[in-house]
């Protein structure tokens, strides 16, 4: 067998290295503190696989296009990893502010459940869109908060073409 290169072995994430390091613990278990933390798992994949496929709008007069081809890519992360359909939007304007800054990513898992307090990107059968904080559903009308100016927006359900969870966001 041969032996490993020195520079891939010195990487704590490297299989061989974790695992010299993880055999070495069972006859040292001092060293499981210093294994543990060097081998912490990263919070983001390694690609930028994710497909940015839009700009969501701010305000309530949003004009979110989901673009059929990404306009951009980004790192995925750990939420939205294995999660079919998943993709990110960049935030416009400043009605979220601040939650959502102008520029920033905003992470988009299209069918987790969406829960009350929780915020959402809003697409329209206009193929408008924004992103804004969940209320509830009030009948057939859609309730959202928006932070700036304060007020709520209530749209009519046959008018809401989807509502998927926004799952966290990147500072731009």
């Amino acid at each position: 067998m041969k032996p490993s290169s020195p520079a891939r072995t010195q990487d704590p994430l490297h299989p061989a290295t974790f695992q010299q390091r993880t055999n070495s613990m069972l006859h040292s278990p001092d060293r499981l503190s210093e294994v543990n933390q060097q081998a912490k798992p990263s919070v983001f994949g390694f690609v930028r696989d994710l497909p940015i496929r839009g700009r969501a709008q701010g305000g309530d007069e949003g004009s979110l296009v989901i673009e059929e081809q990404p306009i951009d890519w980004t790192y995925r992360p750990a939420d939205l990893q294995g999660v079919h359909g998943a993709f990110a939007v960049f935030v416009t304007g400043d009605s979220m502010e601040p939650k959502y800054k102008n520029q920033d990513i905003a992470y988009i898992h299209p069918t987790q459940p969406i829960r009350r307090g929780r915020y959402v990107l809003v697409e329209t059968t206009e193929h408008s869109g924004f992103i804004k904080k969940f209320d509830r559903w009030d009948g057939d009308t859609l309730v959202v908060k928006q932070f700036n100016p304060t007020k709520d927006i209530r749209i009519a359900r046959n008018k809401v073409r989807k509502v998927m969870m926004v799952i966290g966001s990147l500072d731009a």
